[in-house]
């Protein structure tokens, strides 16, 4: 991770992290969650990663309109995880919420990962971190909101910050080391050497789907994550998997 000045930051300062960085530190809040942390058909515990590696429980709270969620810390390095009582609620009930909300929490996670410093920012700028004082009087700067939670390559307007949390995310729900063996396997399964050989033979968008529920993400954080670690293209992604899908 590096920091360099950036007077249109917030903090006065942007981190910059190398896109294995994220990888790393995912894989050591699932280490610290220990065996068992991912669940076939139920994917990654987040809440599970989020009490091992941080001592955390996220909060149920009413955010405005279009907020799913937000991340808060406090002078002494503790944080605070609020997300949307309404979506929790939802996901109760309605599998795509449920996968909205565990997209949310790893997304808050991505926060407390890689934000956590820049409490100590002595600018006089808007904070994302707030004292216990501050809470009830000040709005967080950064509010997680439904346009960037996973929204792939798009959604941002300069907010650093979000693209990182995304990463992270996406990262934690989707870690390579599980994904990649269950990727091939699935390929193999179906004689393809490819994601495009499986796309001729119409099987792509069973393995994508497949592949989703076993994770619990949605299809779209899926091909993202995919293309990312460079499993499938960018033409597969756009001419293929996403048109087939939403068909």
């Amino acid at each position: 991770m590096r920091s360099f000045r950036d007077h249109r930051s917030p903090w006065g300062k942007r981190y910059y992290f190398e896109p294995h960085e994220f990888e790393t530190m995912m894989n050591d809040l699932l280490l610290c969650a220990g065996p068992g942390v991912f669940v076939d058909g139920s994917g990654v515990d987040v809440d599970r990663v989020l009490l091992a590696a941080y001592q955390l429980e996220a909060d149920y709270v009413s955010l405005p309109d279009g907020v799913l969620g937000r991340t808060l810390f406090r002078a002494d390095g503790s944080a605070q995880i609020e997300i949307s009582r309404e979506l929790a609620d939802e996901a109760e009930a309605d599998p795509l919420a449920r996968r909205r909300f565990r997209t949310t929490l790893a997304h808050e996670c991505g926060h407390v990962a890689c934000h956590r410093m820049l409490f100590q920012a002595d600018t006089e700028t808007m904070s994302l971190f707030l004292s216990d004082e501050d809470h009830e009087d000040e709005k967080p700067a950064i509010l997680c909101r439904e346009s960037t939670v996973g929204s792939g390559y798009s959604g941002y307007s300069g907010e650093w910050w979000e693209y990182q949390a995304n990463q992270c995310m996406a990262c934690l729900l989707l870690p390579r080391h599980f994904l990649a063996p269950l990727f091939h396997a699935a390929l193999n399964a179906v004689g393809a050497g490819s994601y495009s050989e499986a796309a001729k033979q119409d099987q792509d968008v069973d393995i994508v789907r497949a592949l989703a529920n076993r994770f619990d993400v949605s299809w779209q954080a899926l091909l993202y994550r995919l293309e990312e670690l460079g499993f499938i293209r960018n033409r597969d992604l756009l001419d293929q998997g996403s048109l087939k899908l939403r068909g």
